[in-house]
């Protein structure tokens, strides 16, 4: 039926597909909800790559989407979900990379976790001593994340050295120092 979109085990479900397979399902995901939101029969009536503006959406109707799509995956969506993403196609694009999948990278939902630390930190005043914690958390943070992921270049580099032949070596050494 048109008007259920909530799934508790979305992730889990995701994560027995295949990249095309998760597209495909969060893709019916948004039409669905947008159907629903929308009060038409089928979710066929919502195309990808039709504005949702175009379809009849404005504020209220938004709000409506997000929250079904909040419902449906547990995912934090802001209220102007559908103004920053303004088709069926562009939002389900988002709402997959958002979603963590067992199995699978979570950039996305690191990403998303970046926005909403960013969001809380516009409220932070300047100069104060909570401010100066944030600060050297936020450093210490990211020195961390930098040496992970130096060190993975620096493996990188060492196995195409070791794998290179001597020629390989010294043409590279010719191109970098001239």
């Amino acid at each position: 039926a048109v008007g259920q979109v909530a799934d508790d085990g979305l992730a889990g479900r995701l994560a027995g597909m295949d990249v095309e397979q998760r597209a495909a399902h969060v893709l019916d995901l948004v039409r669905t909800a947008a159907a629903a939101v929308l009060g038409h029969s089928s979710p066929e009536l919502v195309e990808p790559d039709h504005a949702f503006k175009d379809l009849g959406f404005d504020s209220l109707t938004a709000v409506e989407l997000r929250n079904q799509l909040t419902g449906a995956t547990g995912l934090s969506l802001t209220a102007t979900l559908v103004f920053d993403y303004p088709t069926a196609g562009e939002l389900a694009e988002h709402l997959l990379a958002q979603l963590p999948v067992p199995g699978m990278p979570a950039v996305g939902s690191a990403l998303s976790e970046l926005d909403r630390l960013e969001r809380a930190l516009t409220d932070v005043e300047a100069g104060d001593e909570e401010s100066a914690d944030i600060q050297r958390r936020l450093a210490a943070l990211l020195a961390r994340f930098e040496e992970k992921t130096l060190g993975a270049e620096a493996d990188e580099v060492s196995e195409k050295l070791d794998s290179a032949t001597d020629d390989e070596i010294f043409a590279f050494i010719d191109n970098e120092l001239g």
